[in-house]
């Protein structure tokens, strides 16, 4: 059975000015291409929710095999309470970017800007090396100490409770687990960029994906 994965998405405004709920394309052929099959869980709003609206979305998470959280601007309650969500009910969750920053803020995270470009730098395939730290999950899927990285983000997670994975050479946090759950991994580049030219990448996503089936 493919496993289902449940997309967190991104408030936009189309063409005409309308509201909308969306998921970045990539994501979905990440997903589709992966063996999986995608959806878009979408919240009644962006705003704080009441309990009776947590419990809806739980419901639609509760569908799901798996989550991803993706990259954007904001993150909003509806994300904090979806991947809290899936974090108590071992729903394996894979944070991109923004998700992993997400994710942080659940275990006590601080987000601070960068300060300067060195880490927004879209459309380059290796823009950094991190580290990877050993003994964790990731560098169990990635077996290297380092690995070179795309990325494009503004700020930086400074401090979570969750077990760093993997940081950069400035000392930048770039990506986070907890080692408690069958699968709760963030990173803060891009892997749906690569997957068509980085081979570790790709095993990033089927191991997410093979952790969906169980």
């Amino acid at each position: 059975m493919k496993p289902i994965i449940g997309l967190v998405p991104r408030p936009t405004i189309n063409a005409t000015g309308r509201d909308m709920f969306s998921a970045y394309k990539e994501i979905v052929y990440l997903v589709w291409n992966a063996g999986g099959i995608p959806i878009i869980l979408v919240p009644p709003h962006i705003e704080k929710l009441t309990e009776k609206e947590e419990l809806d979305i739980q419901k639609q998470i509760d569908l799901c095999d798996g989550v991803i959280a993706g990259g954007g601007d904001d993150y909003y309650d509806y994300d904090l309470k979806m991947i809290a969500y899936a974090h108590k009910k071992d729903i394996p969750v894979l944070g991109i970017c923004l998700g992993m920053q997400t994710m942080a803020m659940l275990e006590n995270g601080t987000l601070e800007k960068i300060g300067n470009d060195s880490h927004q730098k879209k459309g380059i395939d290796y823009a950094h090396s991190v580290s990877i730290k050993e003994n964790t999950k990731l560098y169990d899927i990635f077996k290297e100490k380092e690995i070179l990285v795309n990325s494009r983000h503004k700020e930086i997670v400074t401090s979570t409770s969750l077990q760093v994975n993997a940081t950069s050479k400035e000392g930048f946090i770039e990506g986070i687990e907890d080692p408690t759950k069958t699968f709760f991994i963030g990173v803060q580049w891009h892997p749906e960029d690569m997957v068509a030219y980085d081979i570790k990448e790709k095993a990033l996503i089927e191991t997410f994906i093979e952790a969906c089936k169980r």
